[in-house]
């Protein structure tokens, strides 16, 4: 007979549905098994970028690691230059 497994999943990151793929993506490639919990319904359709709410879920057992993952994804994006406009010559 199989063991089934008890483990505890835990919210590792929360923000627009956007954001959330973006981060189950990178914890995907680091071989960490995730999934994403919309609150809000299905608003995301009329505005993805700006509907929140939204969760990414992990087994407790990896938390460590993901941690890491998140803190590498907040640090990348706060240090991207802002788009500057052209100039108009």
């Amino acid at each position: 007979m199989d063991e089934i497994d008890k483990s505890k999943s835990i919210d590792i990151f929360t923000g627009t549905i956007w954001e959330t793929r973006m981060v189950q993506s990178l914890l995907t490639d680091a071989g960490i098994e995730s999934y994403v919990r919309d609150s809000s319904l299905g608003t995301f359709l009329l505005d993805p970028v700006k509907s929140a709410n939204c969760k990414v879920l992990i087994m407790e057992k990896d938390e460590q690691i993901a941690k890491l993952i998140v803190e590498e994804y907040y640090k990348n994006i706060s240090s991207e230059d802002p788009i500057e406009p052209a100039d108009g010559d």
